[in-house]
């Protein structure tokens, strides 16, 4: 049964936080996690596969911060950190035997306009190349996650809803 046909079925896990076991196997502070993707591929499929060994349905991709405007001076360009990224959870799944791959999609960085100086359709812009990316390498489905401004989950929904993947959406709020 694909993803699509098991929503509204039976409760989905998640898997954790991937920031935490990046942590714990040396990722130090300032340093930029989507890079093992491709530089620490092996403890990235680790990570991946604890997860889905401990039982989750949809593990997300190491790509939380994967968009243009985070990554200006990256070695690597967003559609290579995102085609790795999804090899490696798709080889920590085929590992395991079962699940779905998520591709993982976080705020730019950046403060929506009048805010800021980000630009509805430059967010909406960057959002879709990741997210195209991430459909192109294999993703079941798109989970937009901790973002703090409306407009900017917004554009990244509006983003997602080209692919026709599923895709789920979670805010973070504060008292303010």
């Amino acid at each position: 049964m694909n993803l699509r046909e098991t929503l509204g079925r039976r409760l989905l896990l998640l898997d954790g936080a991937t920031g935490t076991q990046l942590q714990a196997r040396g990722l130090g502070s300032g340093q930029t996690p989507e890079l093992w993707n491709i530089e620490r591929r092996e403890d990235m499929i680790a990570i991946h596969h604890s997860y889905y060994a401990a039982g989750a349905d949809l593990v997300l991709s190491n790509t939380f911060g994967v968009n243009r405007l985070k990554l200006r001076n990256c070695p690597y360009s967003v559609d290579e950190l995102v085609a790795a990224a999804l090899e490696n959870l798709r080889a920590a799944r085929d590992q395991a035997g079962h699940g779905w791959l998520g591709v993982d999609i976080g705020p730019t960085g950046h403060l929506m306009a009048p805010m800021g100086d980000l630009d509805f359709d430059e967010a909406v812009a960057s959002f879709s190349e990741t997210i195209r990316a991430g459909a192109a390498a294999g993703a079941d489905a798109v989970v937009i996650e901790t973002m703090t401004d409306l407009q900017e989950c917004r554009a990244a929904l509006l983003a997602a809803k080209e692919t026709g993947l599923p895709v789920f959406c979670s805010i973070t709020v504060d008292k303010t």
